[in-house]
């Protein structure tokens, strides 16, 4: 026994040093071995990392099939900028492999026949993107298939979407689990800033926001329920919105079993007169799943919640004047020492899973974060004051 274990010791070495040694870096730019991003990833080995000099490439398209790659933006952004129609039909990048990160890459410009093409389309397992822009594609990311993971931090995504065709949205994404935090989502067009189909949603201290001519429908659309968690963000609806609701929970019927809504620390503001908006619509879940709405600021016309079983505690609702934010027009969404939501939130609570639900961070535009102050009781909303 002993010298079968020490011989299936010496071939896992072997087998891990190979990986190691085979394991390069891949360099792409004007004075560089591949000119073109697509021209590395074709050469790519699985575990390899690609170097992508800042600079735009146009119309270079690809698929990437191998597994554990890293491509990132050298010395800036690499722009993966397309013209006309993506010959594969989908996305600037397919990413057919397995555990995938990008970062400090910008995709620009998606466009496909059928109208549905994106930045990224995702059919791997995992995908982690930092620092990445999305701009003006059909959709920015879209795709996952069920065991799909996403960690997207500090990632922009804008004017993504057609006004002819709803449905195309800023990022749509669906699989088994969803962490999106510290990211910019602005200017979808008359679809929404975030859609996901995932069974487990983290979307912590982001900025998604309609600004004054923006024209998206939800903010956050979730619409097969699942386990989400939505913390500390700023959430904005503008005069141009196309829906009246600004998050959805749960509108085309739970899928799987475990579902929790909880909605806390957040500061989200109406600026549209539609109807009769909601903040919070809930529909067509279990009438015994958790729903928490705490600590939130709802600031403009509309009611919180449409969700009568919702537990709702320490909320503030009211005009945005009465918010007494520092500075509206500017974004400083900070509370000044009068505010009504100093200091007056309550416990924020636990997840049925005994995580911890008190914000420990707070969006710092663009695209970063910063440790909230622990300066005495918790105020209402996405920010803390500092001590003054």
């Amino acid at each position: 026994m002993p010298t079968v274990l020490s011989t299936s010791v010496v071939l896992l070495s072997m087998v891990l040093l190979t990986t190691s040694v085979r394991a390069g870096t891949l360099e792409v730019g004007p004075d560089k071995q591949f000119k073109k991003p697509s021209q590395a990833i074709a050469a790519a080995r699985d575990g390899d990392s690609i170097e992508i000099a800042a600079g735009t490439y146009l119309n270079d398209w690809t698929v990437i099939r191998r597994n554990n790659l890293k491509l990132r933006g050298s010395g800036g952004l690499a722009v993966l900028k397309s013209q006309g129609m993506i010959s594969n039909g989908k996305a600037i990048w397919v990413i057919a492999g397995d555990d995938i990160s990008i970062e400090n890459v910008e995709f620009r410009g998606a466009r496909v026949r059928d109208r549905n093409g994106a930045g990224i389309r995702q059919e791997g397992r995992k995908l982690t993107l930092r620092n990445c822009r999305f701009i003006d594609n059909e959709n920015g990311i879209l795709g996952g298939r069920r065991e799909t993971v996403f960690d997207i931090q500090h990632c922009e995504f804008a004017y993504n979407s057609l006004v002819a065709r709803p449905g195309t949205h800023n990022l749509y994404v669906m699989g088994e689990r969803l962490v999106f935090q510290f990211n910019y989502s602005h200017h979808a067009k008359e679809a929404h800033l975030l859609k996901s189909r995932t069974a487990t949603n983290i979307i912590k201290y982001n900025r998604l926001s309609d600004e004054g001519d923006g024209s998206s429908s939800y903010v956050i659309n979730l619409p097969n329920a699942g386990r989400a968690c939505v913390v500390g963000n700023i959430l904005h609806q503008g005069p141009n919105c196309q829906n009246r609701t600004i998050v959805a929970y749960g509108e085309e019927g739970p899928k799987g079993e475990d579902h929790e809504f909880l909605f806390i620390n957040n500061t989200v503001i109406n600026d549209c007169q539609r109807g009769s908006p909601i903040f919070v619509s809930i529909r067509r879940i279990p009438s015994d799943t958790r729903v928490v709405l705490r600590n939130n600021i709802f600031a403009g016309k509309g009611r919180a919640t449409d969700w009568q079983q919702a537990v709702k505690e320490g909320n503030f609702e009211g005009t945005v004047g009465a918010v007494k934010f520092i500075d509206r027009e500017k974004w400083d969404l900070r509370l000044k020492s009068d505010s009504p939501c100093r200091g007056k939130a309550m416990d924020s609570g636990k997840a049925n899973d005994g995580t911890d639900l008190t914000p420990v961070m707070q969006y710092l535009h663009p695209l970063e974060g910063e440790k909230r102050p622990s300066v005495g009781k918790l105020d209402i909303g996405a920010y803390q004051h500092a001590m003054e």
